[in-house]
């Protein structure tokens, strides 16, 4: 039996993830924007890869890939994590932008595809693809340019809040549990979440600022 479940499992794991994968394209509403937005041959003004944001009210973190072209915006995802989700390219007057600010990403733009679905993205990757499509991107007003300065305070922000919040999580909870007694040292529960968030945002911080 445990052989055969060993020689069986990769099939069923392969099926589960094509499951869920599908899943979430469906929920996202993947698939009707490529139906009704289909790809087609078109030189990119600019890329962007690696990209995290959200599609409907599905998170991709680190998944999507943008590319401003001429008539529009491509929007396509890593394959493994989208086997059947094909490119698609929204055109620009389809496209409408909402700038709004999120308590622990800073400014986030909201690009609403065709009055229907919303693509959620980090500010400064709609500021980066604005400035690649200039009179073509779907916003009025100057375009916001990052320095090295700014990314870091931006960043040193995220990290401060989601240490605090860690920290503070890591410091009372153990404390309630175990009723008062000090479970886990205050400094390792300060120290932890501070590397864990350190290390989150460094990468940021280096892919944004490479290209100032």
């Amino acid at each position: 039996m445990e052989k055969l479940f060993a020689s069986l499992f990769p099939f069923f794991f392969i099926a589960m993830w094509l499951t869920v994968t599908t899943i979430l394209s469906v929920v996202s509403g993947w698939f009707r924007l490529a139906s009704q937005y289909p790809n087609r041959p078109e030189k990119a003004l600019y890329k962007a890869s690696f990209v995290s944001g959200s599609l409907g009210s599905v998170s991709m973190r680190g998944l999507l890939k943008l590319e401003a072209c001429p008539s529009g915006m491509r929007i396509g995802i890593f394959r493994l994590f989208g086997p059947f989700c094909r490119d698609f390219l929204v055109p620009w007057r389809e496209i409408h932008v909402q700038r709004t600010d999120s308590f622990f990403l800073g400014r986030v733009a909201e690009l609403e595809l065709g009055r229907e679905t919303k693509l959620r993205l980090p500010g400064y990757v709609a500021d980066q693809l604005a400035r690649a499509a200039p009179g073509r991107w779907p916003e009025f007003g100057p375009i916001s340019v990052e320095t090295t300065s700014t990314v870091f305070w931006s960043l040193a922000k995220r990290w401060a809040l989601l240490t605090t919040f860690a920290a503070a999580f890591f410091v009372i909870v153990p404390r309630l549990m175990s009723g008062g007694q000090a479970s886990v040292p205050i400094a390792v529960a300060i120290a932890f979440p501070a590397v864990v968030m350190l290390i989150n945002v460094l990468p940021e911080f280096f892919r944004r600022t490479r290209k100032i």
